[in-house]
């Protein structure tokens, strides 16, 4: 699938080849907290990994997916049933004070982690992307920091050593959980998008209010991996903020 993020060919054109990317649910957006509504009803997430054997980098033209062998899955919160982990990966920018998504109350982070999930009820991929409850997307904040996470360490380490289309497995004790926040309970949620083309609507965001810490240097490897696409690289690969339009961003959690 071919698109970019440069000038010409960026998220601003995408809707010329991907019309969905002109609709009303398309994600990120700037998540306003005084025009979200609490939901007393929003219970925590469970994600568990457990029973996933193997995580595979895979290097692609504006970022790296790790792929997944073995049953992971989320479930709770706004979700009916067990959505199945397909991947996670990253967005991030040349810059410390921008580079994730979605925006809380008109602030970025530096980056920011998504972890795919697809409906369970649904067979294959390609059947969910035609769903309106097709896939859930965990989004998670990256705040820069002196802590290194060294589950991050390994991934960060391992990327920038990698080229364009090559696939690696990370160390067998790697684990996602290892990544997450501690606090599954708190977060916002809306309908949306996938992120990059075709920008599906078939997106349940959950927005973690939790972020992680990423250092500097994890934070410039990311920088430095490799890119298939040579009009921008890797170096911004995130979409600008998309209207909300007459969506309703629910939180679990009182301000």
């Amino acid at each position: 699938m071919s698109f970019d993020y440069g000038e010409k060919g960026g998220p601003h054109t995408w809707c010329l080849k991907f019309h969905d990317a002109a609709g009303t649910k398309q994600s990120p957006i700037n998540i306003d907290k005084r025009a979200t509504h609490h939901d007393g009803s929003l219970g925590p997430l469970t994600i568990d990994v457990k029973d996933v054997s193997k995580y595979t980098v895979d290097m692609g033209s504006h970022n790296f997916h790790v792929l997944v062998n073995g049953k992971g899955f989320v479930r709770g919160g706004p979700l009916n049933g067990d959505y199945l982990l397909q991947q996670f990966h990253f967005h991030w920018s040349a810059g410390d004070t921008w580079g994730s998504e979605h925006q809380v109350n008109g602030i970025s982070s530096p980056s920011e982690l998504h972890c795919v999930f697809r409906n369970s009820k649904y067979p294959t991929s390609e059947e969910a992307l035609r769903q309106p409850d097709g896939l859930c997307v965990v989004g998670i904040f990256l705040h820069l920091g002196e802590h290194k996470n060294h589950a991050l360490d390994d991934l960060s380490n391992l990327v920038v050593k990698m080229k364009a289309g090559e696939k690696r497995e990370l160390k067998a004790e790697f684990s996602l959980s290892s990544i997450l926040p501690k606090n599954l309970s708190q977060y916002y949620t809306y309908p949306g998008s996938l992120t990059t083309p075709p920008c599906s609507e078939c997106v349940t965001w959950i927005v973690m209010h939790e972020p992680i810490t990423i250092t500097h240097a994890q934070l410039e490897n990311l920088r430095k991996t490799h890119s298939q696409c040579q009009i921008c690289g890797c170096t911004n690969n995130f979409r600008p903020v998309c209207p909300v339009g007459s969506r309703r961003v629910l939180r679990s959690f009182n301000l």
